[in-house]
């Protein structure tokens, strides 16, 4: 099973409902929208991509399949720019 869990390298802070990060070594900032920034609160534990979408369906107003796709892409992007890691399970 594979889990993920937010980089703790990156520095963050909120900015009205969305989050602001830096990546010290790349030099790089990056925000998060609403979603995002609720994925990144949700990995303060590590998640898999199942309890992550139980979670965010009783927040939000979303089908399973959608949840799956979208919190996917989301993790996909932020393990691309090094805000989430990812860790195989057994």
């Amino acid at each position: 099973m594979v889990k993920y869990l937010r980089n703790s390298q990156t520095i963050s802070g909120r900015l009205s409902d969305e989050l602001v990060m830096m990546d010290i070594d790349k030099g790089k900032y990056f925000s998060l929208n609403k979603v995002a920034t609720r994925i990144w609160d949700l990995l303060e534990r590590p998640m898999d991509l199942k309890e992550l979408c139980d979670l965010l369906k009783s927040e939000y107003e979303v089908n399973d399949e959608q949840c799956l796709s979208e919190v996917k892409e989301h993790l996909d992007e932020m393990i691309k720019l090094g805000l989430v890691n990812m860790h195989e399970q057994k």
